[in-house]
């Protein structure tokens, strides 16, 4: 059997490398993401709970529930059926673009391991 000298890959550290840091090897978004996520999550279901439980003007166009191009007009007027719209859309559509963020991170993480495990 041949051996060569190829240098083992480097495992990474669990502690914090400034070097790694400042050259973009080491990813913050993910940990973002994750509590960026839970906050809107809470906002998103407190507004739709807002929407759904709020009292509501029908003075005329441009107050809160009247008419006009406003998120709650475009959601049959605000009210409870709004709300449930905009709690159930809401979620769920953050949820999707939070997942395809995470999804971009470790297809690059990946990708970063099939080229350390192929250097020859």
């Amino acid at each position: 059997m041949e051996q060569t000298n190829v240098a083992p890959a480097s495992q990474p550290s669990s502690g914090f490398n400034l070097r790694d840091f400042l050259s973009f090897r080491t990813m913050i978004t993910l940990q973002i993401i994750q509590i960026v996520y839970v906050v809107v999550a809470i906002l998103i279901t407190l507004a739709s709970l807002a929407t759904m439980f709020g009292g509501r003007s029908h003075e005329g166009i441009g107050e809160y529930g009247g008419g006009g191009l406003s998120p709650f007009s475009l959601l049959g007027g605000g009210g409870f059926f709004g709300g449930l719209i905009m709690l159930i859309v809401g979620n769920v559509a953050w949820r999707i673009w939070c997942e395809l963020i995470i999804i971009f991170f470790r297809i690059n993480k990946t990708l970063n391991n099939i080229e350390i495990n192929t250097k020859v």
